[in-house]
């Protein structure tokens, strides 16, 4: 599935310049992105948290659509390290409800859904990192 043509927004342009759950949100991102370097198989990941692999068509690895709500998607985009750039994981959002979610409460579904991804690396990989065996 392809999403190039799809609006999608930040959590800042959700929340606006004054939002304070961006940053926070960043932060647990960061703190969880490096057990996904583990996933290889990014259908299996996909289908563990309900949701399906897209294509945003911006050079990622892999990205991930996850309906919330009817009209609220999540999409998960990773990028793996390589010897210029660290890895990164970022949410965007999508769908025609998403300005009906305050930003707090999409902050919070998606570390949960980034918490279901680190199961999944705990169960499918011999030693998960050590943040995978706390969630």
């Amino acid at each position: 599935m392809s999403l190039k043509d799809k609006k999608l927004l930040t959590l800042k342009e959700i929340e606006g310049p004054m939002g304070t759950h961006d940053g926070f949100l960043k932060h647990e991102m960061e703190r969880r992105k490096e057990p996904l370097s583990c996933v290889d198989n990014v259908r299996g990941l996909a289908e563990y948290i309900g949701g399906e692999v897209v294509s945003l068509g911006a050079g990622e690895d892999w990205a991930i659509r996850k309906e919330i709500f009817p009209g609220v998607d999540i999409l998960l985009v990773y990028n793996r390290a390589d010897a210029e750039f660290p890895s990164n994981l970022r949410a965007l959002y999508s769908g025609r409800n998403i300005r009906n979610v305050r930003g707090e409460d999409l902050a919070e579904l998606t570390i949960g859904c980034v918490n279901h991804m680190l199961r999944y690396v705990r169960e499918t990989t011999k030693e998960p990192p050590e943040i995978c065996k706390r969630v």
